[in-house]
Order: structure tokens, then C-alpha cells, then sequence
């Protein structure tokens, strides 16, 4: 799968990239929504991994901008986030994201997602 993972945490993206990688996923890490909108407005994602609290643009209005682009609009977006509720869960449900996995995540519980969606 071709994966986008967009947080602002840098230790976070190399977390995820290592992890994904060496399941055999390309993923491409950015730390902004700036940068997410641009890499969705040339490339289509398989997958976006998109944290909901950064500096600038945050996880929901990033989302809004990508399901508005011509490649990514219909991609499985997960929010990645340190707000584990299940109000939050739903929040993020209702806003457009297809699943949620709260922060910190067990690297198990990312690749059975992936997992799941690659053989859709």
C-alpha cells in the first residue's frame, strides 16, 4: 500500500514509517497539514494516517481540504490522536475520518488496520 502519515511529532512519522516499511508499505511522512494537502493534490494514497492536533492546520480541517482533492477524496483517512474516548472516536467518525486509533497506539493495532484494508 502507498501510505501517507502526517504528524508533528517526528519520533511519531518514524515510528509509523519503520513499522509500515518493514510490512512492505511505501509510506511518504510529513509533520504539517500544509504539506499533507500537497503531497494529496499530486499523489493518491492508498491510506492516510493523519494526526488531529498539529501546529497550523489541524487533523480535521486538513481532512476537509483533502476530501475536496481530486486524488484523495475517497481515501481511508485514520486519525491518529492522543484523545482515546469513545466521544472522541465518534467525533472523528461523524468529521469524515474513516477509524481512529488513539495515541500512543501499539504497533500491532496499526498493522492489523493496515492489514485489513490492503485486502479490500
Amino acid at each position: 500500500m502507498n501510505i501517507l502519515a502526517v504528524d508533528d511529532k517526528k519520533d511519531i512519522l518514524t515510528l509509523i514509517k519503520t513499522i509500515l516499511e518493514f510490512e512492505g508499505h511505501t509510506v511518504t511522512d510529513v509533520d504539517n497539514g500544509d504539506d499533507a494537502i500537497m503531497a494529496c493534490g499530486t499523489t493518491s494514497f492508498d491510506l492516510i494516517l493523519l494526526d488531529l492536533m498539529m501546529d497550523g492546520k489541524d487533523g480535521f480541517t486538513t481532512l476537509d481540504i483533502i476530501r475536496r482533492s481530486t486524488f484523495n477524496a475517497s481515501t481511508h483517512v485514520i486519525a491518529l490522536t492522543a484523545k482515546a474516548y469513545n466521544s472522541d472516536r465518534t467525533l472523528v467518525l461523524t468529521r469524515g475520518f474513516n477509524d481512529h486509533i488513539a495515541k500512543p497506539f501499539r504497533a500491532a493495532e496499526l498493522i492489523q488496520k493496515v492489514a485489513l484494508l490492503s485486502r479490500k
